[in-house]
């Protein structure tokens, strides 16, 4: 017999997904700034601030997404 897991213990798992693709993201954009890849000069690079404001922003929502679990949950957690 499978036990259908809570709805808030989905969300936590999903939250959690996204955060490591998001860290992963984050990780490979590094490594390719390090590496001086093409994209690190010229018209693209102006791109960079951006795709980490918007990576920090993802970061951001998902903390508050976790916030919020842990109060749908209560104190216990």
């Amino acid at each position: 017999m499978v036990i259908k897991k809570a709805g808030w213990l989905d969300n936590f798992d999903e939250t959690c997904q996204d955060i490591l693709e998001d860290a992963f993201l984050l990780d490979a954009l590094s490594l390719y700034l390090f590496s001086g890849g093409e994209f690190t000069s010229g018209e693209r690079a102006d791109c960079f601030p951006y795709v980490f404001r918007r990576l920090c922003g993802y970061l951001s929502q998902h903390a508050m997404d976790l916030q919020g679990l842990r109060k749908r949950i209560g104190p216990d957690l």
